[in-house]
């Protein structure tokens, strides 16, 4: 009997691992920093003029115990609005593309940075957050939570060379002492280069929460100083 119940349990599994997979418990908000990017990216900067604000990555669903990522099949729904596409790239632009017109956004090409955020990462979430939802949840935290601003109360500003410390320790207190997530690249022979932030809400989005120590990026900064590009 108990070989029978086994077996019943391992084919729910084989055939419903999506489902299972896509049950997340908090969601990290993640913004870049352009000049970082293009530091991090040259070859891949195509965005002229380049913002001089964070923009947006990502909005990441996860759990306590591993990444969530790819959770279901459920397409992208492209924008045929110019002014929808124009309102959500200005705070998440891709940075891979240049700017395209109003004759041409709605190439595949001019979309296909938010089609794989919701791929990989939207639809982790999207039991509780379809994805127009989504979407706009993500701009609305963009809204919210000025990461420059931010760093100007620690006198961190583009094209200073802060230590990591400073920059965790000036993000953490602007989020209510709540640990937040940075990502660094290095450069062949240079210093490491702030390239992202990441802020860790409740599922709900409501509360700020301390980002998973098991899943910090912040390793990549190293222990000293860093860059942040101008």
């Amino acid at each position: 009997m108990m070989g029978i119940v086994f077996k019943l349990v391992l084919l729910i599994l084989m055939l419903c691992p999506l489902t299972i997979n896509s049950s997340f418990q908090y969601l990290t908000f993640v913004q870049q920093w352009p000049k970082g990017y293009c530091t991090a990216n040259p070859s891949r900067c195509q965005r002229n003029p380049l913002p001089t604000v964070f923009t947006v990555h990502g909005l990441w669903p996860g759990n306590f115990t591993q990444i969530l990522q790819n959770c279901k099949i459920s397409a992208y729904t492209p924008l045929q609005n110019f002014q929808d596409w124009n309102n959500r790239n200005l705070r998440w632009p891709d940075l891979a593309k240049p700017s395209p017109t109003m004759q041409n956004f709605k190439q595949p090409r001019f979309q296909s940075f938010w089609e794989h955020e919701w791929t990989k990462h939207g639809t982790c979430s999207e039991n509780m957050y379809p994805q127009a939802t989504y979407f706009s949840r993500t701009i609305q935290l963009s809204q919210g939570h000025n990461i420059l601003n931010y760093l100007a109360t620690g006198n961190i500003s583009p094209g200073s060379n802060p230590t990591v410390r400073s920059v965790n320790s000036t993000i953490y207190r602007a989020i209510s002492n709540h640990v937040p997530d940075l990502m660094c690249v290095t450069p062949p022979r240079q210093t490491p280069a702030l390239v992202e932030i990441g802020i860790c809400f409740t599922a709900t989005t409501t509360t700020i929460i301390d980002c998973p120590s098991q899943f910090l990026r912040t390793g990549s900064c190293g222990t000293g100083t860093i860059s942040f590009p101008a």
